[in-house]
């Protein structure tokens, strides 16, 4: 089986450089059993057939180095394949007419596996037969049989095998990049799932709150006008990153003006007791506005004129409580579609690692905890 576009996986690349690897060393091999045999006392009949095989051999493994480097497609094709299988049957007849002992040690071998990378165990057991009926030709001349026998069917052997082997390779490599491009696609719609709950959640803060507030004070054109332009102005901060809606400071100070600007909203006393500090981000940011939350809860449905707010900043995590000592309300009725405490404050907080905990009970006040770990 050929994968399109192969040459780009890892996979591909490692089993490339394998198979090539393995032509280099097999060529270095050729080349010191070819010294060996010129030098030695009993030296072949014809030398220069033996340095061209030689020759050849280097050459034709420089070939598939470049080729592996600048064209891989080139290197599987069939023309390829059986250029190099020729010049691996070259190297098992030259010892026959070298009149010499066989010198190409396991260079034959080399294009079986090389066509079993290019075109699978079709490609390897037909470089191995190939190969296997040169071999088998030399049974009239000074090969041993035994020997030449055995070589074939270690060439058919190792095509089945190395061609098994790079397809199995191929399936796994395919079957792991098909679920690495599905958890991409997981994590993409994660976060727009996250980022559509973010805006939801901010536009019930600011929009649907100044929209509340803006009903209540219909009779005030100067104070709806201060209103709307106050969320405009929010509101472009906000879409665009721009202006003092995105500018992160340090927790307390985040704190302290959320608070104000919640009093100045809502003419409720925000009592507001600090501990520690912490540089602020984005899940500083989150666990503020969830605060927001619960304070502009408590001022608009608890009753109480005033709201208590304890935040305590620690190496290990950052905590917050919302208190009021209003009417307090039934939990488990709040309708399912109510996104005030479920999506501002409580998904809110979940989606930044932290937590929000609601404590209330009906003529004894809220108290809301959230807790961020750093």
């Amino acid at each position: 089986m050929e994968p399109v576009d192969a040459h780009t996986s890892d996979a591909e690349r490692t089993l490339r450089r394998v198979v090539v690897g393995y032509r280099a060393v097999a060529a270095a091999w050729l080349v010191i059993l070819g010294v060996i045999s010129v030098a030695g006392p009993e030296g072949p009949a014809r030398p220069g057939v033996v340095v061209a095989t030689m020759v050849l051999a280097v050459a034709w493994a420089l070939v598939t180095i470049a080729l592996h480097a600048q064209s891989p497609d080139l290197m599987r094709s069939w023309l390829f394949l059986a250029i190099d299988t020729g010049v691996a049957a070259w190297t098992l007849v030259a010892p026959d007419v070298a009149g010499s002992e066989n010198f190409y040690g396991g260079y034959p071998m080399s294009p079986v596996f090389l066509a079993a990378y290019g075109r699978g165990m079709v490609g390897g057991l037909t470089t191995a037969v190939a190969l296997g009926t040169v071999q088998l030709s030399r049974l009239a001349g000074p090969a041993d049989p035994t020997a030449s026998s055995a070589a074939v069917l270690i060439y058919v052997f190792a095509g089945a095998v190395a061609g098994w082997a790079v397809g199995l390779l191929r399936e796994a490599d395919r079957t792991t990049r098909m679920a690495e491009a599905a958890l991409a696609r997981e994590q993409v719609e994660r976060v727009r799932a996250e980022e559509k709950a973010e805006m939801a959640a901010h536009l019930h803060d600011s929009v649907l709150q100044t929209l509340a507030l803006i009903r209540r004070n219909s009779a005030d054109e100067s104070e709806v006008a201060s209103l709307a332009r106050r969320q405009e102005r929010e509101l472009r901060a906000w879409l665009y990153g721009t202006g003092g809606g995105s500018t992160r400071g340090a927790f307390g100070e985040l704190m302290r003006r959320m608070c104000a600007e919640v009093e100045d909203a809502h003419q409720v006393a925000v009592h507001l007791v600090t501990v520690g500090d912490a540089e602020g981000d984005a899940s500083m940011e989150a666990l503020v506005q969830a605060a927001r939350e619960a304070i502009v809860n408590a001022a608009k449905h608890s009753g109480a004129a005033n709201v208590a707010v304890y935040a305590e900043s620690s190496p290990e995590r950052v905590t917050v409580f919302v208190r009021d000592r209003g009417r307090g309300f039934d939990y488990g009725s709040v309708p399912a579609d109510r996104q005030g405490i479920r999506e501002s404050i409580i998904n809110r907080l979940v989606r930044s690692g932290g937590r929000a905990t609601v404590h209330t009970k009906v003529g004894e006040g809220t108290e809301v905890e959230l807790v961020l770990e750093r």
